[in-house]
């Protein structure tokens, strides 16, 4: 094989291989990542320092105005809201993940959380995540 061959051998590998990695990143090729199901439910409490027998309820966007935070090991943060009741649900890319809450100040977060979460294609990953307030 000459010189001339063998540059052009290398040059078609090398279009071959970026083709396939493009196509990979956006979904279309033999490795793009399948997807699964994360999905659970944030509860924090309590919120009142003698709970009563009906309960005490938290107090309004407790939920709301946090998001669950899903990091891979490569790649961009996810964000999944949280509904009133702390139920979150949410199709990502297979993999494992850190698992984390946006604005959790209370004294539980750093014992529930971050935690390494699997998600598995075709599958839901269940998490349920309870948060101590310290209120006594």
């Amino acid at each position: 094989m000459n010189t001339r061959s063998i540059l052009l051998v290398a040059l078609i590998l090398g279009v071959s291989i970026t083709a396939l990695v493009g196509l990979s990143l956006v979904g279309m090729g033999p490795l793009a990542l399948q997807k699964g199901t994360i999905e659970g439910r944030v509860t924090i409490g309590p919120f009142c320092p003698v709970e009563p027998p009906s309960g005490c309820p938290p107090p309004p966007g407790t939920y709301t105005s946090r998001m669950i935070v899903l990091k891979p090991w490569l790649g961009s943060s996810i964000y999944i809201s949280l509904n009133e009741t702390g139920f979150f649900r949410e199709v990502v890319n297979e993999g494992t993940y850190e698992l984390d809450l946006t604005n959790c100040t209370f004294v539980g977060c750093r014992s529930a959380l971050p935690r390494t979460v699997t998600v598995t294609p075709d599958q839901a990953t269940t998490v349920e995540i309870d948060i101590d307030t310290g209120i006594r």
